[in-house]
Formats: structure tokens, sequence, C-alpha cells
């Protein structure tokens, strides 16, 4: 190989490094941009927590953006979010990119602006939970999931313009909503054509 060909390629190198993943994610970080495009897990929650914590950190005054196409997930990681988001002195700009359905359409709701694309959707529904125990521990569990149903009703009351129906469709079945109905039920704030 000759003395130009490898220094071509090594420039080569430099700057497909440049526009590498990592570069990009780089980007994201300094633009206090976050993206949820993943199911809802300890892993993605863990990532999620500590940029809403260093980003206040950093500064607690700019705004921070989370982006959002997601299945859902795990509510304890889900909640572990949605508690960093209503902590977070840094005001949270939340948008739905694609959809956000169950654990995520929460975590949405939460943001201080709440934007969708306009052929983005959300849905809400019921706990899932699949158990095989002793019957008193079922029981218990039962009574705690009971509980839980209403810390999230409660949170979407807090933050939509849900009303009786709407929470009982969440409780008994799936609440689908375009953009634009998610716009007249006081979910997103605005659409992004």
């Amino acid at each position: 190989m000759k003395l130009e060909d490898v220094e071509l390629e090594e420039e080569i190198c430099k700057k497909d490094e440049k526009y590498s993943e990592e570069y990009y994610y780089k980007i994201l970080n300094k633009s206090r941009y976050i993206l949820l495009y993943d199911v809802i897990s300890n892993t993605s929650a863990d990532m999620i927590v500590s940029k809403i914590k260093a980003m206040n950190i950093l500064d607690s005054k700019k705004e921070i953006t989370i982006e959002i196409n997601s299945p859902g997930g795990d509510v304890s990681a889900g909640f572990s979010i949605i508690n960093s988001m209503e902590q977070s002195k840094a005001p949270i700009t939340t948008i739905i990119s694609g959809e956000a359905c169950s654990m995520s359409s929460l975590i949405f709701i939460v943001g201080k602006k709440r934007k969708m694309y306009a052929n983005s959707f959300a849905m809400f529904h019921p706990l899932s939970e699949g158990q095989a125990d002793y019957l008193n521990y079922i029981k218990d569990r039962t009574r705690f999931l009971i509980e839980l149903e209403k810390n999230i009703n409660k949170l979407c009351k807090k933050y939509t313009k849900f009303n009786n129906l709407d929470i009982h469709k969440i409780s008994a079945g799936e609440l689908w909503l375009s953009a634009s109905q998610a716009k007249i039920k006081g979910v997103c704030d605005e659409i992004i054509p």
C-alpha cells in the first residue's frame, strides 16, 4: 500500500468517526434531547433518569426534551422516570414521534409541554399482571394493584382532561387516541404537522 493511500484511508476513518452513532448521541446529549425508543425497563429508565438528573445539575433552568416512540413496559421503571420528571427543576417537553402506549403514554402526559406529530398516537390501558403463587400472596398483590390503578387514574386526571367515561375505558379496555383526539382530551398541547 502506498503512503498516500494510507493517508487517504486515515482521513476517511476520521470523517466516519465524526458521523458515528456515538457522535450523534453526543450532539443529542449536548442539546438536552433524550430518546425513549425502547420498551420501558430498568435499563432504559436508568439511562433516562440519569440524563434528567445530570442535565438538572448542569443547568436547572434550560429545557429538556424527551422524544417517545415506545410500546410501554414495566410500571415501576416507568414511575421512576415520572418521579424524576416531576422533581426536575428544568422544564421537560415530551414529544410522541410514533407511538406512546401503556406506560410510555403516562410518561408523555407528565411533560410540561406535550407535543405529538400529526400521525402519531397514544394508548392507555389497565394494568397487566400474571400471577402464579400461593392464594394469600395473590390476594396481597391484588390489593396492591388496585391501589396502583388508583394512582394511575389520579395521574391521568391530574395531567389530562379525561372524564370518568375515559377513565372507565382505560380501566376496562384500551383508549387509543390520534394526535387530534389527544389534543381535545388534554393529553397533548400541540400537534406538529
